[in-house]
């Protein structure tokens, strides 16, 4: 067994609106970063390069536990509309080396999916099992909230007509 397999954590949510609007809510997350999940983020922002483009810097802030986390990294792969890798800086990156949000259009929605990736969730579950299993529970519900969060935000500021075709 391989103490170190990769554990992906994945969240999906169905938003009534076009992968253009989901878009443009993340390339304007310096300003949308606080309403998207007022309870925990506390500020975002691009700090080398344009918002949404490869090799891009950010730094972001937010609360987990109570606690005030101080992350920063840089931009990976960017597929306009559909996909955006956010990869995290070291010290973090050894344990969760980049998270991403992909967009998939389905006829008059749009799926938002948020994806975690981390390198030693074999080896905590096996050695630190209830604890892991806590942090983990606590990242679901975040990401969870997020996607909730979103679909509220972008469907009563963006509504679409579910009858117009993509």
């Amino acid at each position: 067994m391989k103490l170190f397999k990769p554990l992906i954590l994945s969240d999906s949510i169905e938003i009534k609106t076009t992968p253009e609007m989901i878009w443009e809510f993340f390339t304007n997350l310096e300003r949308n970063y606080q309403a998207w999940h007022p309870k925990d983020h506390i500020v975002f922002k691009w700090t080398k390069g344009k918002p949404m483009e490869s090799g891009s810097s950010w730094y972001g802030e937010e609360v987990v536990r109570g606690k005030v986390f101080k992350l920063k990294g840089t931009i990976g792969e960017v597929i306009p509309n559909r996909k955006i890798v956010f990869k995290y800086s070291f010290p973090i990156s050894l344990v969760a080396p980049w998270f991403e949000w992909s967009i998939e259009p389905k006829s008059s929605i749009s799926v938002f999916t948020a994806r975690s990736y981390l390198r030693a969730g074999e080896f905590y579950l096996r050695y630190f099992k209830k604890e892991m299993e806590f942090k983990l529970e606590i990242h679901h519900q975040h990401v969870k909230e997020e996607g909730e969060n979103l679909k509220k935000i972008l469907e009563s500021f963006y509504p679409i007509d579910p009858e117009v075709e993509r």
